[in-house]
């Protein structure tokens, strides 16, 4: 082989494993889109709720019928309804790569709260009670980042790694499917190789509350290979056959 080829040959070679090289972007999320009913996520209802999370389709509630608009992706989403107060969740396990240089969490939200105002004490527990014997108002819904040890239901800071949406005073009581992307890179490269779990959770015992998730996913860049250590080893290759 001539030089000339040999410089063809690598300038080829290079661009192959720079192509290879190039980091893809790695979805861990499984039916974010929920076109597949709940398959891929784990529901838990609080011990006397009423209700769940539900596959939603259409401009209706799961159970109620009451009038929602439809699915921002494809034709399903997921969506609480009850007939009485309670508190649910919606998760999914993940595991967190190795070696992340950038990631972000996306998902859109829909809220039908048919109270006059959100209630959000640091608890997921409908049923709570005061000292008194009074009902602790709660009606909420949140999205976070959490330990796979946690309780389904906790709030706890060593439990919570992230939280990634909380209604408050200024949420709206009724929204259209708003979308959110947030940046976990620090979170991801702090869990390398870990389990965490991504739950959506609402809470409510005053009035109906619907909470819709849609378009949900995850995504993590892992670190570029890089081409100089090819190109290295090319040249030496090089220079052996020149030396023989």
């Amino acid at each position: 082989m001539t030089f000339g080829t040999w410089v063809k040959t690598t300038i080829a070679s290079i661009a192959l494993i720079a192509a290879m090289a190039a980091p893809s972007n790695a979805q861990i999320i499984n039916n974010g889109g929920f076109e597949t009913g709940l398959a891929g996520w784990t529901t838990a209802n609080q011990v006397g709720s009423d209700g769940a999370f539900l596959s939603q389709t259409g401009t209706g509630t799961p159970i109620n019928g009451f009038a929602v608009p439809a699915p921002p992706q494809g034709v399903r989403a997921a969506m609480t309804d009850a007939g009485a107060g309670g508190s649910h969740v919606l998760y999914q396990d993940f595991v967190v790569p190795n070696a992340v240089t950038s990631a972000s969490v996306g998902f859109s939200l829909f809220l039908n709260n048919t109270a006059d105002a959100y209630f959000f004490p640091a608890n997921l527990d409908w049923a709570a009670t005061n000292q008194t014997g009074g009902q602790i108002l709660n009606q909420q819904a949140r999205v976070d980042l959490v330990t796979t040890s946690a309780d389904a239901f906790s709030v706890a800071a060593g439990d919570v790694l992230l939280n990634l949406f909380q209604t408050n005073a200024q949420t709206p009581l009724v929204t259209g499917y708003n979308p959110f992307l947030i940046d976990i890179t620090a979170l991801l490269q702090a869990h390398a190789g870990q389990t965490l779990r991504l739950r959506f959770a609402e809470t409510d015992n005053i009035n109906f509350l619907n909470f819709g998730v849609d378009n949900v996913s995850l995504i993590a860049v892992p670190e570029p290979a890089t081409c100089l250590i090819a190109l290295g080893a090319m040249g030496a290759a090089w220079a052996g056959r020149r030396r023989k």
